[in-house]
């Protein structure tokens, strides 16, 4: 009989310590799930979430939604449970493994599709089925079954859905025209009625407030006062075209400037549809005047800046070569735009009631200039056309929708001799 259960029998259990139960925790009488907590600051609809590796997420949620949020994030450590071998790791691409088989997808898909292997978002698209594989923990593809894809599937959110289904549905495909995957009698991915699919999860609602043109000027005279010049250029290109920030920061004064205009590509539109299909836009000064002191003042910024092509630039403390060489080093990244513009935003305190991510980004100078385009009369048709939109409905939805309320004129009533009462 071991010492533990002597001192059972003579009843002596001192030394000897329990784990207790872990106790439930309640809030607005919804319990807690593990590794989500509220906030020390006792603010409102704040959580805190402990990651795997011991640092802490702060995010805004309402309590049904942090519960749901954290359930998931909790699935996907599941996934990770199981640690590979010392010599074994999640890349190991066993010989027909579906790591293997994603290496055989990407060779079929550059010769037979070059033109969009070779697209800006290819590498984004691999690395969505990279990380299918990873998270599966690398099987045989003649192992895969519905239940875990769908497994899987269902442990994302509503965005790595959205954006990874095309990519993972063409990977499915070429592996089912192989015979690799026996257990699936259907591409889980695909998106036809006629066959059976995953359900992806449903949109989040929008909770990013509209940027309203006083509080753009707002924002525009508090990044000149933190000089940053090329934001304000770069806020006015996109007010006065709708251009987005990648287009407003590649938008190169030596190759789409001229004297008469600005002749520009959609880069999204470029990558979608490609060159030959892809949308193509021309502001001329004669009908957009406004448009030639914004690119004067681009041109004025680019002599002090060493002579940067980009109509949008700025100097960094410290010079940084850039990988490619036809980029300039005092170009102005999207990246740091959406920086500068969150810094000016704060500094002019506009939405600072809101939580972070309810904050108007730099996209919402988009969204406010499709709005004001309505506002001067033209047609959500129109306003697709140059937001380079497949159809009306995206502008109306996405774009124009958020704004101030609109009420229509009741011009109609009732024959007061119908209602039989004075």
């Amino acid at each position: 009989m071991s010492h533990y259960h002597l001192c059972l029998r003579n009843g002596n259990l001192k030394g000897y310590t329990m784990a207790r139960p872990r106790k439930p925790r309640f809030v607005d009488g919804l319990e807690l799930p593990d590794n989500l907590y509220t906030d020390p600051k006792k603010r409102n609809n704040y959580w805190r979430y402990i990651r795997p590796d011991g640092s802490i997420l702060t995010f805004y949620a309402t309590t049904v939604e942090a519960i749901r949020q954290a359930k998931q994030a909790n699935r996907q450590r599941e996934l990770y449970k199981r640690q590979p071998a010392a010599n074994e790791t999640l890349w190991t691409a066993r010989a027909g493994s579906l790591l293997d088989r994603y290496s055989d997808w990407v060779t079929w898909m550059e010769i037979n599709h070059p033109r969009q292997a070779t697209s800006a978002r290819w590498a984004q698209k691999r690395r969505y089925v990279e990380r299918m594989c990873e998270q599966l923990r690398n099987p045989m593809p003649s192992d895969l079954t519905l239940a875990k894809v769908r497994e899987w599937w269902e442990s994302q959110d509503y965005h790595p859905q959205r954006n990874s289904r095309a990519a993972l549905r063409s990977f499915v495909n070429y592996l089912m025209l192989e015979g690799a995957v026996p257990k699936l009698s259907f591409n889980p991915f695909n998106t036809s009625d006629e066959a059976p699919k995953l359900i992806p999860r449903q949109r989040p609602p929008k909770i990013r407030q509209r940027l309203t043109i006083t509080n753009f000027w707002r924002i525009y005279d508090k990044a000149g006062e933190l000089g940053y010049e090329g934001l304000q250029i770069a806020m006015e290109l996109s007010l006065l075209t709708t251009m987005r920030r990648g287009d407003v920061c590649s938008l190169r004064l030596d190759a789409h400037v001229s004297d008469e205009g600005i002749d520009k590509g959609v880069e999204k539109s470029i990558n979608q549809r490609g060159e030959e299909r892809a949308t193509y836009l021309r502001w001329s000064y004669d009908k957009h005047p406004e448009l030639r002191p914004v690119m004067d003042r681009a041109r004025e910024l680019s002599l002090r800046n060493y002579g940067c092509p980009f109509a949008v630039s700025y100097q960094p403390k410290r010079r940084q070569p850039r990988a490619n060489q036809h980029e300039h080093w005092c170009r102005l990244m999207p990246s740091r735009v959406s920086n500068q513009f969150r810094e000016a935003r704060e500094a002019a305190g506009v939405c600072s009631d809101l939580p972070s991510n309810a904050r108007p980004t730099f996209h919402e100078v988009r969204a406010l200039a499709s709005h004001l385009l309505k506002k001067s009369g033209h047609s959500p048709e129109a306003i697709a056309e140059i937001c380079a939109h497949t159809d009306a409905e995206i502008t109306e939805n996405f774009y124009l929708s958020g704004h101030e309320r609109e009420y229509v004129n009741v011009g109609i009533n009732i024959d007061s001799k119908l209602l039989n009462r004075k």
